[in-house]
């Protein structure tokens, strides 16, 4: 079963917590297949005969209750990602090289190099949505306008739509339609675009992968949606599932759709929220058929269990400490760096990323499932990645760190251990983090710890970590009250860091703006990428220029485990052959049990 949920995301200091951010491809932690002697198999085939129906029981780890947002334009997190995986359908799907595939998917595509354009066509002319209703390319359209409209205030619009031609005129209130967005016939749209740039193949950038339903909220504005019970309990989609049942915060029951465009499933689910201290009893329970993410800090307590089969790959996704150097101006619709910022210091920056030791929590608290990341891609962009024998990344030095805060005027002026600013007034570094796990909390106290054995004062703020949807907030508005934060983003199957770092990205959390970045970020996003080599190269003086100038500290690559119980009859979670949710089926009427 290939778990995918819409869009690029950022994650907290758990990798179970996240939220969802510019991208345009239905997927995330999507992942490549861990070297084998690493022991993780992608598939398992238990013996037995299907019985008819049932339901599989998925269980989502996370320490906090998912919102209830359940629309693929709206939602932000991982929580209700989940929920909308069940309900909507991405129109593509991917090959091994993380290209839309055209001989799967709902639609496939056609790039125009010469003439920029990139023309969608649905495969059939008969598709529907859940209640009936037929789905076609006016959806398709809508859609964009509905991301694109004024009163849109969530994440998915990015200066990445303003490459369509007639999407800005639109936005700003000066068209009634965006002129870009050609309507061939009824499956059909030619979208005109200003540069066309190799991204565009993998469904990134200014191409959309989503639909939502017209008839149903075409008379709604912005608002209207959020708090519609269409985006909430009666949803509308074109995934393999309806919801059925809502548990606010806690479960969905869902039942088959069928009118699902690759045929009715063979079972119904429950999906349940469960915390990362109490997955290990319930699996051994045979509660759950199903549950991805679980908590490598357990793996321990897991490993060896009887009734279940443990599936793995190293994920797109990358955990990093990011620094608050500036703000968003919203008359410019842009972020700007500020120099009174104390962590606009690179000096200091850095201070921070040789204190801490990653490879031995890595190692020893995550029993290797994670490992140091050293730039902010990951292994699984096999293209473009850089290895830690060319950008090595932050090891372990604090006496490294501490040589550098001194030699940046950082010093100890009154002898309680800990430095003062270049001024000599005292620096207290405000910490953000999400709660999380017992262990993702000690984690957070060693780091903390670390920092103070190099001299520096870093606090969480507010003295505690906050719960998700607060921590998730705070980046979101570019609230101003720290400093430091740790967080993470699935980067989807487009690498180009534009989208993420760019002078205009929605999730530039950090305001990190400079002149040589940006013009690295935009030739990375150009059409010279289309020359592999220039890609690649491209790609490594970016790795590069973060080494030297860290706006974001990596902090972990993780290996993500699926444990799969041995009533569920097949399961692949391989991306390009990862098994279907039309595709499963029970060979027991209930879980089975730990022995």
């Amino acid at each position: 079963m290939n778990n995918k949920k819409l869009y690029t995301g950022f994650l907290s200091i758990t990798a179970a917590l996240a939220l969802a951010a510019c991208g345009n491809k239905q997927q995330s932690s999507s992942s490549v297949q861990a070297p084998v002697e690493d022991g993780f198999k992608t598939e398992v085939v238990n013996e037995g005969t299907p019985i008819s129906g049932g339901t599989l029981n998925v269980a989502q780890v996370s320490n906090s209750p998912f919102k209830g947002l359940f629309n693929p334009v709206l939602y932000i997190d991982s929580g209700d990602g989940a929920v909308v995986d069940m309900a909507y359908s991405s129109l593509f799907e991917y090959d091994a090289n993380q290209k839309i595939d055209n001989s799967r998917g709902m639609a496939d595509y056609k790039l125009d190099i010469e003439n920029k354009t990139f023309t969608v066509h649905l495969k059939k002319s008969d598709y529907k949505w859940s209640d009936g209703q037929p789905l076609n390319i006016d959806d398709y359209i809508f859609t964009y306008e509905v991301i694109s409209r004024k009163d849109y205030e969530g994440v998915r619009f990015s200066e990445d739509f303003l490459n369509v031609e007639g999407v800005e005129e639109f936005h700003e209130g000066k068209a009634s339609s965006i002129s870009g967005l050609e309507k061939i016939d009824d499956q059909t749209v030619k979208i005109h675009l200003k540069e066309v740039y190799p991204a565009l193949e993998l469904g990134g950038q200014a191409i959309n992968a989503l639909v939502i339903p017209k008839h149903i909220f075409k008379d709604m504005s912005y608002q209207d949606m959020i708090t519609s019970d269409y985006s909430r309990t009666t949803v509308v989609g074109s995934g393999p599932f309806v919801i059925k049942n809502i548990v606010p915060g806690e479960s969905v029951s869902f039942e088959k759709n069928p009118y699902y465009y690759k045929g009715q499933p063979k079972i119904d689910v429950k999906l349940d929220v469960v915390s990362s201290e109490q997955i290990v009893s319930e699996l051994k329970a045979g509660h759950y058929d199903y549950v991805s993410g679980m908590p490598s800090d357990q793996y321990e307590t897991f490993k060896d269990l009887d009734n279940i089969s443990l599936l793995g790959l190293m994920t797109n996704s990358i955990s990093y400490t990011g620094f608050n150097v500036g703000h968003f101006d919203a008359a410019k619709g842009e972020h700007v760096i500020d120099p009174s910022k104390k962590m606009n210091d690179v000096a200091l920056r850095k201070a921070v990323a040789y204190a801490i030791d990653n490879d031995t929590i890595g190692k020893d608290t995550y029993h290797g499932l994670s490992v140091r990341a050293n730039t902010l891609l990951s292994p699984f962009f096999k293209g473009v990645y850089v290895g830690k024998d060319v950008v090595p990344g932050f090891e372990y030095n604090p006496e490294k760190a501490k040589e550098i805060l001194k030699e940046a005027g950082y010093k100890d002026v009154d002898g309680d251990g800990l430095v003062e600013d270049k001024e000599g007034k005292p620096l207290v570094i405000n910490f953000l983090a999400a709660k999380g796990s017992e262990t993702a909390e000690a984690v957070l106290q060693q780091y903390m710890t670390w920092w103070k054995e190099v001299g520096l004062n870093v606090q969480l703020l507010n003295g505690r970590t906050l719960d998700f949807q607060t921590y998730a907030e705070k980046l979101q508005k570019y609230a101003d009250d720290f400093d430091m934060w740790t967080g993470g983003f699935t980067i989807g199957y487009n690498p180009s860091p534009d989208g993420l770092y760019g002078p205009k990205a929605a999730f530039n959390f950090g305001h990190f703006v400079e002149p040589k970045h940006t013009a690295l970020l935009e030739r990375i996003s150009s059409n010279e990428t289309f020359d592999e080599n220039v890609k690649k190269q491209l790609f490594l003086e970016w790795q590069q220029y973060v080494q030297e100038n860290p706006f974001a500290i990596p902090r972990f690559n993780t290996f993500e485990l699926t444990a799969v119980n041995k009533r569920v009859k097949k399961v692949n979670i391989t991306p390009d052959k990862g098994t279907g949710w039309e595709e499963i089926e029970l060979v027991a009427d209930k879980g089975v049990a730990s022995k």
